[in-house]
């Protein structure tokens, strides 16, 4: 088994001193700062640029829809009453209005007149998020969608710590978010990109994109300290994905926070077909320890596997995204090439770093690319 260091893979302390705020994302990157605010401030989403591979008349088209929701739930406006067959629409904008999505339902036309769907962001993003957004349906079932719910259940105490919520408009959210006294959202938009690098030598890792604006003190980061830093990456590590491709590729939004939490399954041990058929009939525990049993043999994407039945206390620092996957602390000889039952596995100095950076609802994209900073 080969040896990668354990080691954030933005960490790098000789740099020189960045001139202009410019080149501030490049700098941080270099310093491997950890720029996130512990108590985020409210800031309300303006537009700032068009966003990326969208025409500029489409872009000021999805602004001027926000803008018209703006002004129709303004104080003074007289609005429609609402409950719990509140439309779709409806929700959407409300979530827009009060910060938890800044993102519309938005075409742009292709070279041979086509509309292209392409759902456009308040602001410039990186091209693999508006990737990942548009490959999802503009419904309830959308994960980013999903996410601005979770999140808005999280700032009005319909979600408590450690709850756990899917982002369904539930009776609870659509009373709640059509009252007077719905709370804006307080925190950055955040996104996480996981990317397993497949076929290449290039090791996992997670990052995180961040739009906000943050004063850097000096305690955080000597060489940064006084800038503002607007979109970017604002962190990174090395991780361990699944076996047999367990971590499977899209996006979940997060629906659950846990410090501390006991992980219980099944491992998907790689064997030949020939050692598979002798496991015909024969059954395992659910998870070490557990009365119910299951087929002690399966098959993981193509691939032959023996069940192997874990229960692991102590896990630490765990975000779940997506049916029992997570990303969480886990102690490994190596990072950076798929070991987990599909997790995301990330080294013990790195993981309460992203524990405290994300928050409930923030989307996680699991990708097959390689990360590429831009």
């Amino acid at each position: 088994m080969r040896r990668l260091k354990t080691v954030q893979l933005l960490n790098r302390s000789n740099h020189p001193r960045p001139l202009k705020w410019l080149f501030l994302p490049l700098a941080i990157l270099l310093s491997g700062c950890n720029l996130h605010h512990p108590h985020p401030p409210h800031s309300q989403a303006k537009p700032l640029a068009p966003v990326v591979n969208t025409s500029v008349l489409a872009y000021h088209r999805a602004v001027a829809r926000i803008n018209r929701s703006i002004a129709a739930t303004a104080p003074g406006h007289k609005q429609q009453p609402h409950d719990q067959n509140a439309s779709f629409q409806k929700v959407v904008t409300r979530l827009q209005v009060l910060g938890y999505l800044p993102l519309t339902h938005a075409f742009i036309h292709g070279q041979d007149g086509a509309r292209i769907r392409h759902d456009a962001f308040l602001w410039r993003v990186p091209r693999p998020l508006q990737r990942a957004v548009d490959a999802y349906a503009w419904n309830k079932h959308n994960p980013f969608i999903r996410g601005a719910v979770i999140q808005f259940e999280r700032q009005n105490g319909i979600l408590g710590p450690g709850g756990v919520s899917e982002g369904h408009l539930h009776k609870a959210v659509i009373r709640a978010l059509f009252s007077k006294d719905a709370k804006k959202n307080a925190w950055d938009y955040e996104w996480v990109y996981v990317t397993k690098a497949d076929g290449t030598p290039i090791p996992e890792s997670l990052h995180v994109w961040e739009r906000g604006v943050h004063f850097v003190p000096a305690s955080w980061c000597d060489e940064l300290k006084g800038f503002a830093v607007r979109n970017g990456w604002i962190w990174g590590t090395v991780v361990n994905t699944g076996v047999l491709g367990s971590t499977p590729n899209g996006t979940w939004p997060i629906y659950q926070r846990l410090p501390k939490t006991t992980m219980r399954g099944a491992f998907p041990v790689p064997i030949s077909w020939a050692a598979y058929r002798t496991l015909a009939g024969k059954q395992v525990p659910q998870w070490a320890g557990s009365s119910l049993m299951q087929s002690a043999r399966g098959v993981v994407n193509g691939h032959p596997v023996r069940w192997q039945p874990y229960d692991d206390p102590g896990i630490l620092w765990v975000n779940y995204f997506d049916a029992g996957r997570g990303i969480h602390y886990y102690p490994r000889a190596s990072y950076g090439f798929p070991q987990s039952a599909g997790c995301v596995e990330q080294p013990y100095n790195s993981a309460p770093i992203t524990y405290k950076i994300l928050h409930y609802g923030v989307p996680v994209t699991i990708s097959r690319q390689s990360f590429h900073f831009n």
